[in-house]
């Protein structure tokens, strides 16, 4: 399967960073989900529970705060004021 960088940043620095499959963030709206060639999005986040596969098959789960989301040429990023695992 195709992949795309994903990065989750807050203001401590970068806590996670990996090649995804799929991911989905929560957003205004409700969720929104990104797999590879996704059109460029940005979006805010109000916060909740953020999904991700990775190419080797994994599954993580984050919950994250209030923040940003913006996909743009295969590489997404997640700008939050707090993650947890």
């Amino acid at each position: 399967m195709k992949t795309y960088s994903l990065e989750v940043l807050t203001p401590r620095g970068k806590l996670f960073e990996g090649e995804a499959v799929h991911a989905l963030i929560p957003a205004e709206d409700g969720f929104v989900g990104v797999l590879a060639d996704h059109a460029p999005y940005v979006t805010s986040s109000p916060g909740g529970k953020m999904e991700v596969r990775l190419a080797s098959g994994e599954t993580k789960s984050f919950q994250v705060g209030l923040g940003f989301f913006q996909v743009l040429k295969n590489s997404a990023f997640l700008l939050t004021e707090s993650v947890e695992s």
